[in-house]
């Protein structure tokens, strides 16, 4: 039997008992005798009730000693502590122990003010405490990575630090993986094959932890698999551990959100019994004092399910953004919210030449094609010119250049060209302005492909011509170019008609082409090369009605939309998921930039050289590989130049993992089903510490405070 305090740094009150004999020595008084004969009988009668009077001041003085002693001790929490029914387990007799500790990213869920990790690592601790000196033991810490176990020893000490260094990191833990890593060490000891095996497991008993699908664990040995004693203590104590979370966040462009509008589409989900109504729902666009809330809203999740929350918002500029969505705090703030890197396409400048102008509207070149760049929610800002002006236009002025169905360049080509190679833009489109062998000799460095002839797959005003007419076949749907086609929107690409179009064939000249659309003979459609540090696609049929139909399909606006931010460099050309906690993911600097250090979700600033000692690698010059291991928005600072700064374009977001965010509980029973039934495994979870047990002697101290305070008021009555 322990004594152990709640508040010890409070049982200086206890020097309040001394106050009643303080005051009682500070009031007495002697008094100087003085013979008076006639009084005698006076002093006779008192020495009959001297004694009971004694009695009662010195209960009067111990009532007021004790009640303020009582009061001191109580505020102090004392209480007095046995070993439970795991210590106990542990002190029958010697065993090889192994103690897995759960520190898996649910196991920070605070539950009573206090982390469940906390619990767990002590009630480890009592675990580990509570064995015999013969015993030996190892620890298993079952958190980020592949678990490391050693054989049990008796070197206490290591163990218990072991433990007490241990922290509960924010990934994901396979709990029956760490079991077994445990059991494997237990084996490894062939020193300790005599000794019976104890495995102790303290968790939360979430069930995404474990799979019990598997067989049950055992350790091998000499006569084989022996299943070992099982303690697993509960540091929920049983109670449930209600949470929702933020579990996925998308960004995608929408035109109804206006000029550089997004939707953002936010998973959430309910791990409770109860379901999630009216709760508060922020979209934070923007970092640290920038930061701002432009939508606050509200969501309802069904109890144990989730839903969908649609928010739109239309950024002010273009360029590197963070946007987070989030809900109020609960047990497990790690995963109340969640943050997306997204790269907005800046406004574009766009020079479109009109190779066949028309007095018609719908019968110009260009009219289709700058309709379109100019909508309003398009951050393309197009500038139209016919082909005898373009000779005269300034091309430093824009970002991206469409030539539609032009016939010849005249003197511009070279410069046209030094224009793609110094980081431009190109679309170039075909039609019956265009001669093949002309634009071979103009624009032979700079076309993807090199133009053949022209092909007929069915006339205009025929019939039988709208079945024979060429559609697109093989889309490469992740281009940049291409990805805004998701799910039904690619229809309006699909169903598109092509009733002329020039072959191109393979060329030796340049950057191999890229293929991203090709009609259903296999002829290509819309081709992609690098030019230096620019682009140019090329589209083999006409921007007009003349050859296909595609300038009246939905899919057109935003095809020529996303051609435009993609050529001028305003999209990104491989967007790395948002990774989990403890993913690898890689960072590719620019040429001439180096890493310095990163910036975590906390504020902290990480130097590469401490990112190296957590595993920080680099495959190749501007390429590093690491671990994030905390969820959040984590920005780069690089040295470029000379200087050092925070770069937007790096910065990227660490999402909680949503396994950790179920924290639905296993029932006891299926558990110990697991390990072998109630025979071999039990679940410690009441409310109690699973390593001791507690009397709450304040609650009697203060008890007694009460009766002593009762006491003196009959006494003084």
């Amino acid at each position: 039997m322990n004594l152990g305090f709640g508040n010890p740094a409070l049982l200086w009150g206890l020097l309040a008992a001394a106050i009643p004999l303080v005051v009682h020595l500070f009031f007495r008084r002697r008094p100087r005798p003085t013979p008076f004969p006639a009084i005698d009988f006076v002093l006779r009668a008192r020495r009959e009730t001297q004694r009971r009077l004694r009695l009662k001041k010195v209960l009067l003085f111990t009532a007021r000693t004790l009640l303020l002693a009582a009061i001191a001790a109580a505020i102090a929490r004392p209480r007095a502590e046995q070993p439970g029914e795991a210590a106990q387990a542990v002190a029958r007799g010697p065993r090889a122990t192994a103690i897995v500790l759960d520190a898996s990213g649910s196991m920070r869920y605070r539950l009573g003010n206090r982390p469940l990790f906390d619990r767990a690592r002590a009630d480890a601790l009592g675990a580990l405490a509570s064995l015999s000196p013969e015993e030996p033991a190892t620890a298993v810490v079952c958190g980020a990575g592949a678990p490391q176990a050693e054989a049990p020893s008796f070197d206490r000490a290591a163990v218990r630090r072991v433990l007490e260094r241990a922290q509960a990191s924010a990934a994901y833990s396979d709990l029956s993986a760490c079991v077994g890593a445990a059991l494997r060490a237990l084996a490894s000891a062939k020193a300790q094959e005599g000794l019976p095996k104890r495995l102790v497991v303290a968790t939360d008993l979430a069930a995404s932890a474990w799979r019990l699908d598997g067989p049950a664990p055992a350790v091998e040995g000499p006569q084989g698999a022996v299943r070992p004693e099982v303690s697993v203590l509960d540091a929920a104590r049983g109670a449930g551990l209600p949470n929702h979370a933020v579990v996925g966040l998308e960004a995608e462009p929408d035109p109804a959100a206006g000029p550089r509008g997004y939707r953002v589409t936010a998973l959430l989900a309910n791990h409770a019994a109860a379901p999630l109504k009216d709760a508060p729902l922020l979209l934070t666009v923007g970092t640290g004092p920038a930061a701002k809330t432009p939508i606050r809203a509200f969501t309802e999740v069904p109890a144990g399910g989730a839903t969908r929350k649609s928010l739109l918002h239309a950024f002010a500029e273009g360029g590197p953004a963070v946007v987070q969505v989030s809900l109020p705090e609960d047990g497990l703030p790690d995963d109340d919210a969640r943050a997306l890197a997204v790269v907005v396409p800046r406004e574009v400048r766009a020079l479109v030449v009109d190779g066949a102008p028309s007095p018609v509207k719908y019968r110009d070149e260009a009219y289709f094609v700058e309709s379109a760049l100019a909508s309003p929610a398009s951050p393309v800002r197009p500038t139209l010119v016919d082909a005898e002006a373009f000779p005269r236009a300034d091309l430093s002025r824009f970002d991206v250049v469409f030539l539609l169905n032009v016939r010849t360049l005249g003197g511009r080509a070279a410069e046209l060209s030094r224009f793609v190679e110094a980081g431009g833009g190109l679309f170039v489109s075909l039609g019956d302005q265009v001669d093949p062998e002309l634009y071979g000799r103009e624009l032979g460095p700079l076309l993807p492909m090199p133009l053949h002839v022209e092909k007929t797959a069915g006339a205009r005003g025929d019939p039988a011509g709208a079945l024979r007419a060429a559609r697109f076949a093989e889309v490469a749907w992740d281009h940049p170019a291409l990805s805004i086609f998701t799910g039904d929107a690619r229809e309006g690409l699909l169903g598109v008609r092509t009733a002329r179009y020039m072959l191109a064939k393979p060329g030796a000249r340049g950057a191999a082409p890229q293929v991203l659309m090709t009609f259903d003979d296999g002829a290509p459609a819309l081709v992609e090369a690098r030019r230096g540090r620019g682009r140019v696609l090329l589209f083999t049929s006409s921007a007009d009605r003349d050859w296909t139909d595609w300038p009246i399909r939905t899919s057109f606006l935003p095809a020529m939309q996303r051609f435009a931010g993609y050529l001028a460099g305003a999209l990104e050309e491989r967007r790395e998921p948002p990774s989990v906690v403890g993913a690898r993911r890689k960072l590719r600097l620019g040429q001439g930039e180096a890493l310095v250090a990163l910036i975590g979700p906390d504020g902290r600033e990480r130097s590469r050289a401490e990112l190296e000692r957590e595993g920080l690698t680099e495959e190749k010059p501007g390429v590093v590989e690491l671990s994030p291991a905390e969820p959040g928005l984590w920005q780069v600072k690089i040295a470029a130049g000379g200087q050092q700064r925070v770069e937007p374009r790096l910065a990227f977001a660490v999402a909680f993992d949503p396994r950790e965010s179920d924290t639905r509980r296993l029932e006891p029973s299926e558990l110990t089903a697991w390990f072998g039934g109630a025979a071999h495994a039990r679940v410690d979870g009441d409310a109690r510490r699973a390593g001791e047990r507690q009397l709450p002697l304040w609650s009697i101290l203060l008890a007694l405070g009460v009766a002593a305070f009762f006491l003196e008021g009959l006494l003084l009555a």
